[in-house]
């Protein structure tokens, strides 16, 4: 029961963005589903103490509803334990005159409505007593070092850093570093904003939004400030940042900051698009050959990977004998496109390709 309440305890706290003290405060069956235009959107209720907002709800992936369900069942047997002692202490004749057991009482009577119990033991040296009660944020972060013990690793596993972590994967996957999937498995639509998924429940916990933008300007502050140092880049705008490094700057932590938050950075699977206008009109996000000519287009050291794969792509493509003129023609073009870029990151392909682009 403690290892299955120990996983859900972490799976409710890093497919959420929950604080500690509001997934501890999860009470039994606060979730819910709910269909939207045929989309089902699951919600997990709990109270936000740190900045006062109340009740609040949290969208989370239908698995973290299935977890959560699955230990109210396992955790059965500890509630009706707290029970019997709350049934206990409620006719106790003694309660009246001893503030201890009016006080056991009052937190007996709110724990007994939580999810993640524990068996806590109080009392002096000699005489144990042990209380189901509320898990604690120290017991917390006990479970979570028996987790990462379990899982082979010696990583430091707190609470705290779920919320961070959470925040840091909407990033990376909105800003095209990691898969879409995480995006696509939290919030249903790829495309939704943070600003409409907030408007469409005004129960959703506005700090979390405040912790994912300050995510995401921190994300913007590192990749630009990855773009000023040496490394090469590829593409239009890559190319003019590449020679405005020649400009010495007075103070470039200052510039960042408060560039940053304004920056128009968009990944596209295969480089980054900084226009601000309508560009291509999102034509180099199925078409990537287009990007390195353009001029709101970045390909950094992070693409390396994708362009040699396009790369290897067109190899092959021109290797089809009954293609026809057309696909090695267009296969030859792309060949070039994507050789100049691996060439301007500093890369090459290796001896076998190399060769066979100069034969070709």
């Amino acid at each position: 029961m403690i290892n299955c309440r120990d996983a859900v305890l972490y799976i409710a706290s890093i497919t959420s963005g929950m604080r500690n003290e509001e997934v501890i405060g999860i009470e039994v069956g606060a979730w819910r589903k709910e269909v939207v235009d045929g989309v089902t959107y699951c919600w997990v209720i709990t109270t936000e103490h740190k900045t006062g907002k109340g009740r609040v709800e949290y969208l989370v992936p239908e698995l973290t509803l299935d977890a959560l369900n699955l230990f109210a069942v396992c955790s059965t047997p500890m509630r009706r334990e707290l029970e019997a002692e709350l049934s206990d202490l409620e006719l106790s004749p003694n309660l009246t005159d001893s503030a201890d057991l009016l006080l056991r009482l009052e937190k007996a009577r709110k724990d007994s409505k939580r999810l993640f119990l524990c068996l806590n033991g109080s009392g002096n040296k000699t005489e144990r007593v042990g209380h189901i009660e509320v898990l604690s944020a120290a017991g917390s972060n006990e479970a979570f070092k028996r987790l990462a013990k379990a899982a082979g690793s010696d990583w430091p596993l707190r609470t705290h850093q779920c919320r961070r972590t959470y925040a840091r994967c909407f990033v990376e996957s909105r800003m095209g570093r990691a898969s879409l999937v995480f995006l696509k498995w939290q919030f249903k639509h790829s495309s939704m904003s943070m600003t409409q998924l907030y408007a469409s429940n005004p129960l959703q916990d506005l700090t979390l939004f405040d912790e994912i933008l300050q995510q995401m300007t921190e994300f913007k502050i590192d990749l630009i400030e990855s773009w000023l140092d040496d490394q090469p880049l590829a593409g239009g705008a890559g190319e003019r940042i590449v020679e405005l490094r020649a400009i010495p700057v007075k103070n470039r932590a200052a510039l960042l900051a408060q560039t940053a938050p304004h920056a128009n950075i968009r990944a596209t699977g295969h480089g980054w698009c900084i226009a601000t206008e309508r560009g291509c009109g999102g034509a180099g996000l199925y078409e990537a050959t287009r990007c390195p000519g353009c001029k709101h287009s970045v390909i950094d050291e992070t693409f390396a990977g994708t362009w040699h794969a396009i790369y290897s792509q067109q190899r092959e493509l021109m290797k089809i004998e009954d293609a026809g003129p057309a696909v090695r023609q267009r296969a030859e073009r792309d060949l070039k496109v994507a050789l100049d870029v691996i060439n301007s990151l500093g890369l090459s392909p290796d001896g076998d390709e190399q060769e066979g682009a100069v034969n070709g």
